[in-house]
């Protein structure tokens, strides 16, 4: 199931996608009566995660949509589905690594994006007026379901509620040109975090070590690589990372990028006024941002 957030003028309501087809999730849910988690005063994002983790009203959804009429897809402005916080894992794929002369290393490289980070599709993103080194990553997102601590590699995908796009703007100056690199900086500028546009419930992926993961700039595709080339598995990182840290419901975990990131370009390219970039993860629509730059 495709679950979103849309903007209305009641202001952002939780949404189902079907087929191009946009259905509020609340009149739905007034036709399944008491079958129904109560979720008075949640937040968007805690609707979605209460419903997505009701894998039995899921049949009973479909079933509603057939009494409802919904809108197509393209008549929505789409919303952040998620709340964060956000994980990130760098150098993941052998790909990326070897274009950037990176050295790999026994365990996954992460950093963390702070919220403010975190934008919808369709939003414009905003290069900061100083930042002349904005970057592209096209990623698979993976959203915390239930509490992790401890977990084991072979259960780690159980604790998922689902999976969608991310790019991962990067400000590359303060990530390779200073000392200390200054990653999680350079990574959680406002709305450095486009994901979406629908958390896709793990149902839907058959499975997600072997995703295409793709991003276009201005309609030229930059990276096109697979889930299968990553160095850790998702299974992996998470099961990695409750060892040391408890991931709660909602953590959004960005699993790396492959090849075809700008800064290593020959020459770098970076992002500029009016330069369109699509995310494109197998199974989860399309991510869409133009970037503008900051007038000062």
């Amino acid at each position: 199931m495709h679950f979103c957030c849309i903007q209305t003028k009641e202001g952002p309501q939780a949404a189902v996608h079907h087929d191009g087809v946009i259905f509020e999730l609340k009149p739905m849910l007034g036709l399944l009566g008491n079958n129904v988690p109560n979720m008075n005063g949640l937040a968007v994002a805690d609707q979605i995660m209460t419903i997505a983790q009701s894998r039995d009203l899921f049949p009973l959804i479909h079933q509603a949509m057939t009494q409802l009429k919904g809108v197509p897809e393209s008549t929505v402005r789409y919303g952040i589905p998620v709340a964060g916080p956000i994980i990130g894992v760098g150098r993941n794929y052998q790909d990326h690594v070897s274009e950037g002369g990176l050295p790999t290393g026994e365990y996954p490289k992460l950093f963390f994006k702070h919220p403010n980070s975190l934008a919808a599709h369709g939003d414009e993103i905003l290069i900061p007026a100083t930042v002349r080194k904005t970057d592209w990553e096209a990623e698979l997102g993976v959203v915390i379901g239930r509490r992790m601590r401890r977990v084991s590699v072979d259960q780690a995908l159980d604790y998922v509620l689902g999976y969608l796009n991310v790019n991962d703007v990067s400000a590359r100056e303060f990530q390779f040109d200073l000392g200390p690199a200054q990653t999680s900086f350079a990574k959680s500028m406002d709305g450095f975090c486009p994901c979406g546009p629908w958390l896709v419930t793990p149902d839907e992926i058959e499975n997600c070590q072997n995703l295409s993961v793709r991003c276009e700039v201005n309609g030229e595709i930059k990276q096109d690589g697979n889930t299968r080339y990553m160095i850790f598995s998702v299974a992996y990182i998470l099961s990695h990372i409750s060892q040391f840290m408890t991931l709660e419901p909602g953590y959004l975990i960005a699993t790396g990028t492959p090849l075809g990131v700008g800064h290593f370009q020959s020459p770098p390219q970076y992002l500029e006024e009016g330069d369109v970039v699509r995310v494109m993860v197998s199974g989860l629509g399309i991510l869409e941002n133009r970037f503008i730059r900051e007038k000062v």
